[in-house]
């Protein structure tokens, strides 16, 4: 009996991890077709971190560092985005907005299991499920996910926190607390 139920419920994941694939990927396939529109895509900010995290990779700036003291406007965002970036077009080879893109669009759509995770810790299983079906379809999540910018990224870390939260308050353990504590850090 329990057998059939694992199966049931890794089916279900299954079908939620579809349809969160499905709905990004339509989703990306939206928004690649207007990044070079401004009014679609915050064109200007994505430059800005794009020049940002190629002057890191090709060893022109540092990440943490601002040479320059006239520079102010450099320390006006932190270095994760950029650094986020650099670290993506190294990986795949490809210093492209669609590269970031495509990289996310995953990510994004497994960050759905993060949200089963916390609906199952915080209630039960199929709490955790239905969180994670509307997860897969909320259009915004997936317009988030799809864009090449901070937002995607930072909502996993924060969803991330939140569930180790939850397992450090009902397994009572301290590293799931530093855990979450660092989460929540690294997303600032």
């Amino acid at each position: 009996m329990l057998k059939n139920q694992d199966n049931s419920r890794l089916l279900l994941l299954l079908i939620v991890l579809a349809l969160s694939f499905t709905v990004r990927g339509l989703t990306m396939r939206f928004v690649r077709d207007h990044l070079g529109d401004p009014s679609w895509f915050q064109s200007g900010t994505y430059a800005r971190f794009d020049q940002q995290a190629q002057d890191i990779l090709d060893g022109k700036a540092s990440a943490f560092w601002i040479d320059d003291p006239a520079r102010t406007d450099a320390a006006v965002y932190p270095p994760g985005y950029s650094l986020w970036l650099a670290f993506v077009y190294k990986v795949t080879g490809d210093r492209s907005a669609q590269a970031v893109q495509i990289v996310q669009w995953v990510l994004d759509a497994l960050a759905v299991l993060l949200i089963v995770g916390v609906g199952a810790t915080a209630f039960n299983f199929r709490v955790g499920l239905t969180a994670g079906f509307l997860g897969a379809l909320a259009p915004v999540l997936a317009l988030n996910g799809a864009t090449p910018l901070a937002d995607a990224p930072t909502g996993w870390l924060i969803v991330s926190g939140v569930w180790l939260l939850l397992l450090a308050w009902k397994k009572e353990k301290l590293w799931c607390a530093v855990g979450a504590g660092a989460f929540v850090g690294a997303s600032c």
